[in-house]
């Protein structure tokens, strides 16, 4: 019993310490995004965010980033982006345009007006992008991927999910408070004499 209890105590600290990395690091995301808002916001630039999120809903990026997978993207300069490098950008495809796209950059060149600008095409594509992607259109590079996240978002959004995550620990929260009411209720605690001196 103490074996499985200390197991269990583990888990929890474990589970504990990463909830709260996790928290950490959407706390910084977000307080570097508002500042960098605020800062863009007073010099009238139009930039993509410091960081964006996106759930993949193609196959195309598959094996290295699957359906379902979230990507995080960050904003960065156009030195930041080399050959290989999978970004996020608005796709001008007919398609699937204004979608934000994630694929991977296989070739780097310039404009007629001097701006780079890139090829780029889906790891589990035969063919590259059709349309070549300028630096002013790309959102960002990716940053890190959260395998299967989507299926957790797509799951809480539904009926279902919206009632095993929000309804039920509601419900369950409720029913240990009025149960915890009701013991007290029953054997309420001795009061304790108070000595005055």
């Amino acid at each position: 019993m103490k074996k499985g209890k200390n197991i269990f105590q583990l888990l929890s600290s474990i589970l504990l310490y990463a909830l709260l990395m996790i928290l950490v690091v959407i706390v910084f995301m977000v307080i570097a995004t508002i500042g960098d808002r605020l800062i863009t916001a007073k010099t009238h630039q139009d930039k993509s965010p410091l960081f964006s999120a996106y759930v993949i809903i193609s196959p195309s990026m598959v094996p290295n980033i699957n359906v379902y997978d979230a990507v995080v993207t960050v904003r960065v300069s156009e030195k930041r982006i080399q050959m290989y490098d999978v970004i996020t950008f608005l796709s001008k495809e007919i398609e699937t345009h204004g979608i934000p796209i994630t694929h991977r950059v296989v070739g780097i060149l310039k404009t007629e007006a001097g701006e780079k600008a890139y090829r780029t095409k889906g790891d589990n594509n035969q063919k590259e992008d059709r349309a070549v992607i300028l630096q002013s259109e790309v959102i960002g590079k990716v940053f890190f991927r959260i395998p299967m996240l989507g299926y957790v978002r797509t799951f809480v959004t539904s009926k279902i999910g919206f009632l095993v995550s929000v309804v039920l620990p509601l419900a369950i929260a409720l029913f240990l408070e009025i149960f915890g009411l009701i013991k007290r209720r029953k054997n309420p605690p001795e009061e304790e004499e108070i000595e005055i001196i």
